[in-house]
C-alpha cells in the first residue's frame, strides 16, 4: 500500500471519529431537551392544579402560570423534535461515514470478512496500525507533508527532535516545509536564554522561527485559577503551549493555498521514557481537534524511543547547542520551577537563581502565599527555599562546568570530544553561548562554572 493510500484511509477514519462524535453530541443534546421538556411538563402539571384549586381572586394569576407552562413546554417539545431530527441525521452520517471506511479498509487491506466499526476499538485499531506503519517511513512521511511544525521548547529533546527532522528533510529535498515555533510562557517563568536559545537552534539550519505567546502568561494564569498546575492538569502545556501553536495551523494553510487538503505534520519533542502517562502516547498520532476538511494534522514525536542517554549521545555526535542550565544537572528546561520536577531539582533550581540573581524564587513564593494553595501536594515552595538556603549554609553558592551535562550522561571523553566539535564547527553552526553578568560582578559565559573575580 503506498503513502498516498494510507493518508487516505487516515482522513476517512478522522470523518468517521468526527461524525461518531457529531452523533454522540446530538445523542446528549437530545437528552438534555428530554429532560427539560420533562421539567416543563411537571411545572405545567403543577400549574394545572393551582387553576382547579385557585380562589376566584387568585384564578385570574394561575391561569397566567399556566399559559406560561403550556407555552414553555411546546417551546421544550419542539425543541426535542429538533433535537431528535438532528440526532438521526447525525447518526445517518455516522452509518454512511463508517460505511465509506470500511469498503475502502477491505479493498486496500484485503480484509477477510466486513470490517465492523461499530466493535469496541476497531477503528483505533485500523488508525493505530496505519500509523505505525506511516512512522516506520519517515522519509516519505516529511514528503508528502505540506508543512513540518517543530515546536520546541530549546530544550534538549527538542532540539534531536528538530536535527532528526532536518536531516530526514534535507535528504528528502524538502527542508523550505520545516517551521519552527516556539511558544513563550513569560520570562518570569523562564530560565534567561530559553527563546533566544530556540531561535538560534533554527537559524542553524536556515529555518523559519515563530513565537507564539499566550496574552495571560503562566503565573497570570495561575493568579486568575488560585490553583497551580499539576501533572493532570498540565495548563502551562496544553493552554500556553499546545493551544498557541494550534493556531497557527490556519495560517500555514493560507499560506500554502492549497486546492487539496494540507498534511500538516506537528513534531513534539515527547519521549515514552518520560513517565507512565506518556509510554501511553504513540510515535504518531491523529490530532482530531485540529484536523478538519483543510487540514489533516499528524502529531509526531521523532525521538519517542529514545532514552535520555541515546538523546545526549545525539546531542554529543552532532555537536548541538544546548542550554547551559542542563550543565547543572537540571533535568528539563523551559519552567524555572517545573511541576513536574522533584523537591531536589527544584531545590536547586532555587540555588541557581540566587547565582544568576533572578528574582523567581521570591515571585513564586509571594504567589504561591497570596493564592494560598501549595506548588505541590507533597512539599511548598517555601520548603524548597528553606532547604535551598540550608545547602547554600553548607556547600556555598552552585558551581558547575560547560559539557558537565554530557560528563554526566556520557563520560568525561565523550564532553571533551563534544566541546572540541563545537569549537570546530562551521562559522555558519556557531552560535555565541548565552552570556549571564552574575551578581558577585563575574561574568560566565554559557551559564557554565563561576569563578569569583
Amino acid at each position: 500500500m503506498d503513502l498516498t493510500t494510507r493518508l487516505h484511509l487516515l482522513n476517512l477514519i478522522r470523518l468517521s471519529a468526527s461524525a461518531e462524535s457529531t452523533c454522540r453530541a446530538a445523542e446528549r443534546a437530545e437528552r438534555r431537551a428530554r429532560l427539560r421538556r420533562k421539567e416543563a411538563a411537571a411545572a405545567r402539571r403543577r400549574c394545572r392544579s393551582a387553576v382547579r384549586t385557585a380562589r376566584s381572586r387568585d384564578l385570574e394569576v394561575a391561569v397566567k402560570a399556566l399559559d406560561e407552562a403550556e407555552s414553555e413546554y411546546e417551546a421544550r417539545t419542539g425543541q426535542v423534535e429538533a433535537a431528535v431530527l438532528r440526532w438521526r441525521r447525525a447518526f445517518a452520517a455516522s452509518e454512511r461515514a463508517d460505511a465509506r471506511l470500511g469498503r475502502e479498509l477491505a479493498r486496500t487491506r484485503k480484509l477477510t470478512g466486513a470490517w465492523q466499526p461499530r466493535r469496541k476499538g476497531a477503528r483505533l485499531s485500523a488508525e493505530i496500525s496505519l500509523l505505525s506503519e506511516l512512522a516506520a517511513m519517515p522519509m516519505e512521511l516529511v514528503r508528502a507533508a505540506s508543512a513540518l511544525l517543530v515546536q520546541s521548547s530549546a530544550g534538549k529533546d527538542s532540539v534531536v527532535a528538530l536535527d532528526r527532522v532536518v536531516r530526514w528533510a534535507k535528504a528528502a529535498g524538502c527542508l523550505d516545509k520545516v517551521v519552527v515555533v516556539h511558544a513563550d510562557i513569560g520570562e518570569e517563568a523562564e530560565w534567561p536564554g530559553v527563546r533566544d536559545l530556540a531561535q538560534q537552534q533554527a537559524e542553524r539550519y536556515g529555518l523559519r522561527f515563530v513565537v507564539v505567546k499566550a496574552s495571560v502568561g503562566f503565573l497570570g494564569m495561575v493568579e486568575k485559577r488560585g490553583m497551580w498546575p499539576d501533572a493532570q492538569n498540565r495548563l502551562c502545556t496544553s493552554t500556553l503551549k499546545r493551544d498557541e501553536a494550534a493556531k497557527l495551523f490556519t495560517q500555514i494553510v493560507d499560506e500554502l493555498g492549497l486546492d487539496d487538503q494540507a498534511l500538516i505534520v506537528n513534531c513534539l519533542g515527547i519521549r515514552a521514557a518520560e513517565s507512565p502517562s506518556r509510554r501511553r502516547k504513540h510515535e504518531l498520532t491523529i490530532d482530531h481537534r485540529a484536523s478538519n476538511g483543510r487540514r489533516l494534522v499528524l502529531t509526531w514525536h521523532p525521538v519517542f524511543h529514545l532514552s535520555e542517554t541515546e538523546i545526549w549521545q545525539e546531542i554529543a555526535d552532532q555537536a548541538l547547542d544546548y542550554h547551559p542550565v542542563y550543565d547543572t544537572l537540571i533535568p528539563r528546561l523551559s519552567c524555572i520551577f517545573c511541576i513536574l520536577a522533584s523537591f531536589e531539582v527544584l531545590v536547586r533550581a532555587v540555588r541557581l537563581c540566587w547565582v544568576l540573581g533572578l528574582p523567581t524564587p521570591r515571585t513564586y513564593l509571594d504567589l504561591e502565599q497570596r493564592i494560598g494553595h501549595r506548588f505541590k501536594d507533597q512539599f511548598s515552595l517555601a520548603q524548597v527555599v528553606e532547604e535551598a538556603s540550608r545547602r547554600e549554609a553548607e556547600e556555598g553558592p552552585l558551581t558547575w562546568r560547560r559539557g558537565d551535562a554530557i560528563r554526566h550522561h556520557l563520560g568525561e571523553d565523550a564532553a571533551a570530544a563534544y566541546l572540541h566539535r563545537l569549537a570546530l564547527a562551521p562559522e555558519s553552526e556557531r552560535r555565541p553561548l548565552i552570556t549571564h553578568t552574575l551578581p558577585n560582578g563575574c561574568r560566565h559565559r554559557g551559564v557554565g562554572h563561576h569563578e569569583h573575580a
